[in-house]
């Protein structure tokens, strides 16, 4: 029956936005395109001179945004997503992959040490808040796949993940491979957008965003039965654990 219900918000949704745009179409039809476009290429002229701004840097480009990288996931003054593309745009897809995930790992990996380093400051601060109640009880020491999913899922905040897992008895060396590995798939997506901005290839934009919506979607609709899931093999293991403790 939910199943039932998502197909048909899915679909539903997918209709509606059809029947919007052609709407769109037939009220203001080349009107409308002409100001989307002109648009675009507002956008497009000025991100070409921050563009250039940033690589004016010269050598110490590539580290200027790595910095801005690392300082999105410890205090999140910009989306990480808006960051990811930002690389693409400035460096290319496959530079802008290597620089995030460096930046991205590194930065997850100061926020679990503060975590672990002010460990009863920030339980005694997040303690009260949903996130840590709803996930706290996920993680437990010597399990790896509960964090591994929760860092791949799309649109999770693995920021914060970062310092509640610092909380946690995780070793470092399981949570930094956990960080750098999970983040990656997001992480290349996002910097072959950025490039397909820059390079204006908006045929393989659309594309890359359709296949990121067709990923995300379905874990939004199913994140409570995901999270149910990841609940009962988290107090299975736990259960297990006990049980060999006690023998």
């Amino acid at each position: 029956m939910k199943r039932q219900k998502a197909r048909i918000l899915f679909w539903g949704s997918f209709l509606l936005l059809v029947i919007f745009g052609l709407l769109l179409h037939l009220f203001w039809g080349e009107s409308l395109l002409t100001q989307v476009l002109f648009h675009l290429e507002d956008v497009m002229r000025n991100g070409t001179r921050a563009r250039e701004t940033i690589l004016s840097f010269g050598f110490l480009a590539p580290l200027m945004f790595m910095i801005l990288q690392i300082l999105q996931v410890l205090f999140a003054p910009v989306p990480g997503e808006a960051t990811g593309i930002l690389g693409g745009y400035l460096f290319g897809a496959w530079p802008s992959f290597i620089y995030s995930s460096l930046a991205l790992a590194l930065g997850s990996a100061f926020a679990f040490g503060l975590g672990h380093l002010f460990a009863d400051a920030f339980r005694e601060r997040f303690s009260k808040t949903k996130l840590y109640q709803k996930f706290n009880h996920l993680v437990f020491k010597g399990d790896f796949v509960i964090p591994f999913i929760l860092f791949l899922f799309p649109g999770f905040p693995k920021d914060s993940l970062s310092y509640l897992l610092g909380l946690s008895t995780m070793p470092f060396k399981v949570f930094i491979f956990i960080a750098a590995i999970a983040r990656m798939p997001g992480t290349l997506m996002l910097s072959f957008e950025g490039a397909q901005v820059y390079e204006r290839n908006y045929l393989e934009l659309l594309l890359l965003l359709a296949f990121s919506a067709i990923v995300a979607l379905p874990c939004y609709i199913y994140r409570r039965q995901i999270l149910e899931k990841l609940t009962h093999y988290s107090s299975s293991k736990k259960l297990e654990q006990e049980t060999k403790k006690n023998k």
